[in-house]
């Protein structure tokens, strides 16, 4: 039996954690207003320049059907994503980054059918992390270490699902310059 560990890195958007492959991951960016696009789902708040290329900002909050505010632990995780195109750079906006965690994939389990916050078809998998107790509080009593779970979302089945292709028809028609 083979064990399957990949480091994802783990975020907060309301009251759950989730994560995405760290080897994803290009930056952590703090939260800035970008420029909007016409004509886009609510969740696209628009494009970023990042050193020369254009980024679509999805705010994954609002897209799971969240409540939305912008603070100070606001930000922007820009991950590569691999759709019908080739590969994309894309901004996901979080309510905060928790941590860097390593799972084995082999033991996720399964997305249930149903969910509250988040459409099942990008659930990679939940797992479960446990709080690491300190060993002079083990010895103190026997209870077991508390755990929450972090569901493992699927970048690219959340890009493939149009809306980088719908990105890539508006960036077309934007007027350059002037218009």
């Amino acid at each position: 039996m083979t064990v399957n560990k990949k480091e994802f890195l783990t975020f907060e958007l309301g009251k759950e954690e989730y994560a995405v492959e760290i080897m994803r991951v290009q930056e952590i960016r703090g939260w800035e207003n970008p420029d909007p696009l016409p004509n886009v789902p609510s969740y696209v708040k628009g494009v970023v320049d990042l050193r020369g290329t254009i980024v679509p900002i999805i705010d994954l909050r609002e897209k799971f059907g969240l409540k939305v505010s912008y603070n100070v632990t606001t930000v922007v995780v820009v991950v590569h994503v691999f759709t019908k195109q080739g590969e994309r750079i894309m901004g996901l906006v979080v309510d905060s980054v928790s941590d860097v965690q390593q799972f084995d994939v082999d033991k996720l389990q399964p997305a249930p059918d149903i969910s509250a916050s988040i459409d099942s078809q990008f659930i990679l998998g939940l797992t479960t992390v446990f709080e690491r107790v300190p060993q002079q509080e083990q010895n103190e009593t026997a209870k077991k270490p508390k755990g929450r779970m972090v569901i493992l979302i699927d970048i690219d089945k959340l890009a493939s699902e149009g809306l980088i292709e719908q990105m890539d028809m508006h960036e077309d028609h934007m007027p350059m310059g002037n218009g």
